[in-house]
Order: C-alpha cells, then structure tokens, then sequence
C-alpha cells in the first residue's frame, strides 16, 4: 500500500473526527452551564476550548504541505494554559471560603 499527501489528509481528518465532535459538546456544555449559572469563573473556559480548536484544525489539515502552520500548535498551548489558568483560580478562590 503507498501512502500519499492525500491518504495522509484523510487519516488526519479521518482520526480527529471523534476527537472534534467530543471538543464540540464540550464547548456547548461549558457555555451553557456558565450562562445558565451565571458563573464568571468559568464563563470564559468555552473561549479558551473554542480557540484551542481554531488553531489546532489547521495544523491537522495543511501541516503537512506547510510545515509552518505547525506554529499554530504555540497559541494553542497557550490556550491550555488559559483553560488550567481558569481552573486553578476558580480551586484557590473555592479553598478560601
């Protein structure tokens, strides 16, 4: 069996299908408990998956062509760091009370 450009690109979509839709309910769900609650805490955490999502997308799909895009892979990072950044406020701000 040869592998080509194309194959690659179909696996990469192909494998990330689950993983999209799973991010997807994700997003929905954080948006809604945090509007529904009013929660500001979390309010923004839907933000930081959504955007995680944008930049990692285009890595997935042209990566391969245009090795650069793989750059996309540091705002991503540094949306994780956001997300954990949420978390770890809203646990310090919880342990005070």
């Amino acid at each position: 069996m040869v592998i080509t450009d194309r194959s690659l690109l179909i696996w990469g979509i192909c494998r990330n299908i689950p993983f999209a839709l799973l991010g997807i309910l994700v997003i929905v769900l954080f948006y809604r408990s945090a509007k529904e609650r009013g929660d500001e805490a979390f309010g923004w955490m839907w933000l930081t998956i959504v955007l995680s999502f944008g930049f990692y997308i285009p890595v997935v799909l042209w990566a391969e062509a245009v090795p650069m895009i793989g750059m996309l892979m540091i705002p991503k990072t540094c949306a994780y760091v956001w997300t954990v950044m949420i978390g770890y406020n809203a646990m310090k701000k919880e342990l005070r009370k």
